[in-house]
C-alpha cells in the first residue's frame, strides 16, 4: 500500500506538468487507474503542503510549492538539453536542389524607380495588421530597430496596429498621410480592401513598400515578403518522405485570411496530391494560435483516430499540437513549423521529428531599408524575398530535405519560450526585453506580446 501511494503521488505530479493546467479527478482517477480514497488521500497530504490546491470541488491543479517545483523542473530540464544537446561541429551535406531557393518568378526582377531631390530624413509610417501572435511582435521590434538603426535617415517613425480590421486600417494609412509621412511600410490584413488607401498613396507621392503580405497589383514601390510557397513545398515534401509517402495527417494552416497561409497551404496541397496514399484527415486553420492548435489535436486525439503526420505552417500552433501529444502520452509524429523558440525546444526534449522553414521577422528590417534607398533616389526591386533556412531535428533529415541548420543549432536555450527566431536582431535579442526609443521618434515603446494592452497610437 506504501508503494502504491507514491506511484499514485507521483502519477499525480506527472499529469499535472504534462497537463499544464487544472485537471479534473475524475481525469486523474481515469488516467492513474487509483482507487478514490487513496487519489483523495494523496490530494490532502499534498494540499497541506501547497504542492497541490484542491480547494474547487472535483479538480486539481498545482499550489504554490507545487508551481515553483515545476519551474524548478523546467529550468534543469533546460540546463540538460543546453548541455546534452550543445551544437556539435558536424558538417550538413544537403541534397542537390534542397533549400529555400526563391521562386521562378523572382528570377526577372523588376525595379521601382525613384524621384530625386527628396529631404536628407524622412517620416516613417507602419501600418501593421494586427497583434494577435507573437511573430507579429517580432516583425514590429523588426521595424523598431530598423528605425533606430537608420537614425540619421528616419527623422520619426509612427505606428498603428489595425486589430485584425481592414476597414479600420484604411483609416489608419489615411491618417499617417494626413500627418504628412514621406514613406510607409505596409503589413495588409487584407490586401484588396486597402486598394483605396494605396490609390490615395500614390495620389499623394507617397511611396509604400509592403511587408509580408499586400496585393502587388496595388501601387507600391516594393513588396519585401519570404516565398511561402517554398515554405508549403518544402515541409509538405519532407512530411510525405518521412512517412513513406503513406499515412494519416492532420493540416494545420494559420489565419484563413492571411494570404501568406492560404499560399503555404495551397502550395502544401499540390505536393501531397502526388502521395496518393497519404491521406488527409482534415484542414483545421489555427489562426496561429497555440490554443486552438491544442484544442483541434485533442480533440482528434479524443475521437481515437491515428494521426501519422502533423502539417503546420508555423510553430505557433504547432506547439499545441505537440503539447496534445504530451499530455495525452502518445508518441509523437513527424511535425512541421519552426519560428518559434518553444517548437524546437519541445521536439528536441521529447525526440520528435520535426521540419520547417522559418519566416523571417527580419524582413521588418529590410522593409525599412528598402523604403529608405527609395526615398534617397535608388531603384529598388518590385519584390525582395528575405532569404531563410531549412531547421530539422537531428537524424530526420529525407531524401529531397537537408537542413541549413539542425534544430539543435537553432534553438535557443538560454532565452524564453515566446522568442521568434530569424528575427535578424542579433543573438541577444529578448521579445520580453526589446525597448526602443531615440529622440525624434513619434512611437517610442516598443510593441506589446498579444497578452498586453497595445495602443500603437
Amino acid at each position: 500500500m506504501r508503494q502504491r501511494g507514491q506511484d499514485i503521488a507521483i502519477g499525480l505530479l506527472q499529469l499535472l506538468i504534462a497537463a499544464e493546467r487544472p485537471i479534473t479527478v475524475a481525469e486523474a482517477l481515469a488516467r492513474l487507474g487509483a482507487p478514490r480514497a487513496t487519489l483523495h488521500r494523496v490530494a490532502r497530504i499534498f494540499a497541506a503542503r501547497g504542492i497541490v490546491d484542491c480547494r474547487r470541488r472535483g479538480w486539481l491543479a498545482f499550489g504554490p510549492v507545487g508551481l515553483a517545483l515545476a519551474a524548478r523542473r523546467e529550468a534543469l530540464l533546460r540546463a540538460e538539453d543546453q548541455r546534452r544537446l550543445a551544437p556539435r561541429p558536424r558538417p550538413i551535406h544537403r541534397a542537390r536542389g534542397a533549400g529555400c531557393a526563391p521562386s521562378p518568378r523572382a528570377a526577372a526582377t523588376q525595379w521601382s524607380e525613384a524621384p530625386l531631390g527628396r529631404r536628407p530624413r524622412f517620416r516613417i509610417g507602419f501600418s501593421n495588421a494586427d497583434m494577435n501572435n507573437l511573430w507579429r511582435v517580432a516583425l514590429v521590434h523588426s521595424v523598431e530597430y530598423g528605425a533606430v538603426k537608420y537614425r540619421s535617415l528616419a527623422r520619426s517613425l509612427m505606428v498603428k496596429h489595425a486589430e485584425g480590421c481592414a476597414e479600420r486600417q484604411a483609416r489608419d494609412i489615411g491618417d499617417l498621410l494626413d500627418k504628412g509621412v514621406d514613406g510607409l511600410i505596409v503589413s495588409a490584413h487584407r490586401a484588396p480592401a486597402l486598394a483605396a488607401a494605396f490609390a490615395e498613396a500614390a495620389r499623394r507621392g507617397v511611396p509604400v513598400v509592403m511587408v509580408d503580405r499586400g496585393d502587388e497589383n496595388a501601387p507600391h514601390a516594393s513588396f519585401v515578403t519570404c516565398d511561402d510557397g517554398v515554405i508549403g513545398r518544402v515541409t509538405a515534401i519532407w512530411l510525405a518522405e518521412k512517412l513513406e509517402g503513406r499515412g494519416d495527417v492532420l493540416l494545420l494552416p494559420g489565419l484563413q485570411a492571411a494570404a501568406p497561409a492560404r499560399a503555404r497551404l495551397s502550395a502544401a496541397l499540390q505536393i501531397l496530391r502526388d502521395f496518393p496514399q497519404i491521406c488527409i484527415l482534415d484542414i483545421c486553420w489555427s489562426d496561429w494560435r497555440q490554443d486552438l492548435g491544442r484544442a483541434i489535436v485533442e480533440a482528434a486525439l479524443a475521437r481515437g483516430g491515428k494521426i501519422d503526420g502533423v502539417w503546420c505552417d508555423s510553430g505557433l500552433q504547432a506547439v499545441g499540437s505537440l503539447k496534445a501529444f504530451i499530455a495525452a502520452e502518445r508518441r509523437i509524429p513527424p511535425h512541421t513549423g519552426g519560428d518559434l523558440n518553444l517548437a524546437y525546444k519541445l521536439a528536441i526534449r521529447h525526440g520528435a521529428p520535426l521540419a520547417a522553414v522559418d519566416y523571417p521577422p527580419a524582413m521588418g528590417l529590410k522593409a525599412v531599408e528598402t523604403l529608405l534607398d527609395f526615398l534617397r533616389g535608388r531603384s529598388v526591386a518590385k519584390r525582395v524575398d528575405v532569404p531563410t533556412e531549412i531547421v530539422v531535428t537531428r537524424g530526420h533529415a529525407t531524401t529531397s530535405v537537408r537542413p541549413d541548420l539542425w534544430a539543435d543549432q537553432h534553438v535557443r536555450w538560454d532565452l524564453p519560450d515566446d522568442l521568434i527566431l530569424a528575427s535578424g536582431l542579433g543573438p541577444s535579442y529578448d521579445p520580453r526585453r526589446f525597448r526602443v526609443n531615440y529622440v525624434g521618434t513619434r512611437y517610442n515603446r516598443s510593441a506589446a506580446h498579444p497578452s498586453e494592452r497595445v495602443d500603437g497610437r
